[in-house]
């Protein structure tokens, strides 16, 4: 090993012995070339090596989702001493080019292959759910065992194929209007609990915290220890002596009084999870786009966005920022409470944060005991909140699907009256200054009832289009936006969302208008929320709620101008 790494090193100043010293005598050439078909030989072994451990890898994370060490994280290797020395330049320009020629060729086949390792992946997994669907879909009445046994293997499916397929299903699971009731009701346990990693990695997790984690945060190891797992992390209850912002303050001072936290661990191996299913993704995004009508859809762009989203749940101190940027704009309300991080305790791996009590909403949707004014009350309180996200603050919660939304009793501090708790902040969206204004007036159009304005803003600020007919691409929008608000505005009982982006997809490639992707993050939180809403208060109108707002918000916009 210490020979390969010492050749792997020596291959730059080969380069610059065989090119600068043109009078090096035989046996020095002799030499230098032995050394190259060494070098060469160990790094084809090298190579390799790499795709075997990457398939031995890959596997071992579908089944056991566990790595060696969280900073383990596969990538492509770099342009190695025996990748240039392959090449034989004439000038230094020429070695560049090459190899940086070679190393995006690499680059491009490792992608590819990530992708169909996935796929493989995919495939063997799901293979036997959609074989034995049929059978199940037919025989659900006469064999319910075996409609639950399916099931059963379903959400162990989609657990095993990692984040991206759990996310995905987390927010399938809250549009009711789009799945049937029963399939919600069944996907419904993976919004706060999916298959946990061990208390073993866990450790090693902790251990990037900080040496001495054990004398300021004690775990508890009880039953109810693990408050739940989540698709990028797993949460602990705990109790430390520190405090939010504090320092290292006098050794010789009494410590504060404990407090309960929430310790928050990121799964390892969870990042080249993702990773893995971004590159199948891109692939099949690509081949849809290369259909050609479809690509209207701005399929690609969308799933760039969806990176982005992932992406942002990988370092926790990013969610820690977020939660005290959300304190800071719901100061001054007392329905809308976010938990506190305490800094000294808060890595790329581990978030601390006060510990939410109170009742998940997804209690609340499902008892019909309830009262009906109280759950009105709560999903006001929650559209009001995520409107100001949208149009004020322009700081959007993107995850707040039932798992992530906790109701408290009323009390005297919060005006007696139940309030609420956004947890998990890991997915969040902020719109460019001209995304913003242009979002803006394209709700503030739809909520005028001005169909045919917003089917002129969305050409006129559509990054790509190849519309010869504006008038009749602005007419079938105005025709959509009176279907959906027929009679009764936006009621959320009422409205058949997959109907609607059904006839806007069609729209847009009957008029070859492309889709604005820069959109997706702040429509897909908007979707995930309207779900929460409409099992809460189905009479609930959006734009009565929101006019005001939108109105608010376009004041201030163009005070700023």
């Amino acid at each position: 090993m210490a020979m390969r790494r010492a050749l792997t090193a020596a291959g730059p100043r080969i380069i610059y012995a065989t090119t600068a010293r043109t009078s090096t005598n035989s046996s020095t050439r002799v030499l230098l070339e032995r050394l190259q078909c060494a070098v060469v030989r160990l790094h084809q072994q090298f190579n390799a090596l790499v795709v075997v451990r990457l398939f031995a890898s890959d596997v071992n994370c579908l089944f056991n989702r566990t790595y060696k060490c969280y900073e383990e994280d596969w990538c492509v290797p770099t342009l190695s001493a025996a990748a240039i020395l392959s090449v034989s330049p004439a000038t230094t320009i020429t070695t560049t080019e090459a190899s940086t020629a070679l190393q995006t060729r690499r680059q491009r086949w490792a992608r590819l292959w990530r992708a169909f390792i996935r796929g493989c992946q995919v495939s063997l997994v799901l293979s036997p759910l959609l074989a034995t669907f049929p059978f199940m879909y037919v025989t659900r009445s006469v064999f319910p065992w075996f409609r639950r046994k399916w099931w059963t293997c379903a959400l162990w499916s989609i657990e095993a194929l990692g984040p991206c397929m759990v996310k995905f299903m987390q927010w399938a699971s809250t549009r009711r209007d789009i799945l049937a009731t029963e399939v919600c009701d069944l996907l419904e346990p993976i919004q706060w609990q999916t298959r946990p990693h061990t208390w073993a990695k866990t450790l090693q997790a902790l251990a990037t915290l900080r040496c001495d984690w054990e004398k300021v945060l004690t775990i508890d190891q009880g039953n109810g220890a693990m408050l739940g797992s989540g698709s990028v992390a797993q949460v602990y209850r705990a109790t430390t002596t520190v405090q939010p912002g504090s320092e290292e303050g006098d050794p010789t001072a009494p410590p504060p009084a404990p407090r309960v936290v929430a310790v928050k661990v990121i799964h390892p191996g969870v990042k080249r999870q993702i990773e893995a299913d971004l590159e199948l993704f891109r692939l099949g995004a690509w081949l849809v786009e290369m259909t050609g009508h479809l690509q209207w859809w701005s399929v690609r762009d969308f799933v760039e966005e969806f990176a982005e989203i992932m992406h942002m749940q990988l370092d926790l101190r990013s969610e820690a920022k977020a939660l005290d940027r959300f304190r800071e704009n719901f100061k001054a309300r007392t329905d809308i409470v976010f938990p506190e991080p305490l800094w000294p305790l808060v890595n790329e791996f581990v978030l601390v944060e006060d510990y939410v009590g109170g009742v998940p909403i997804s209690q609340i949707l499902k008892d019909p005991a309830w009262p009906v004014a109280e759950k009105k009350a709560i999903a006001r309180s929650g559209l009001d909140a995520f409107l100001k996200m949208v149009f004020l603050d322009n700081f959007v919660h993107g995850d707040l699907h039932p798992g992530n939304i906790f109701v408290h009793p009323a009390t005297s501090a919060h005006k007696g009256k139940p309030y609420l708790t956004f947890i998990d902040a890991g997915i969040v969206t902020e719109l460019s200054s001209q995304d913003r204004r242009n979002f803006v007036d394209l709700f503030y159009a739809i909520a005028t009832g001005k169909g045919e304005a917003a089917g002129r803003l969305m050409i006129d600020r559509a990054r790509d289009h190849a519309c010869v007919d504006p008038e009749g691409f602005s007419k079938g929008i105005a025709r959509i936006v009176e279907e959906a608000t027929a009679g009764h505005n936006l009621q959320l009982g009422k409205i058949r969302v997959g109907f609607l982006i059904q006839k806007v997809l069609a729209l847009c490639i009957q008029y070859k208008v492309k889709l604005e992707s820069n959109f997706a993050s702040t429509l897909l939180a908007i979707g995930v929320l309207e779900g929460v809403g409409r099992s809460l208060d189905p009479n609930l109108d959006i734009l009565t709620a929101a006019t005001p707002i939108i109105v608010k918000s376009q004041y201030f916009q163009s005070k700023k101008a």
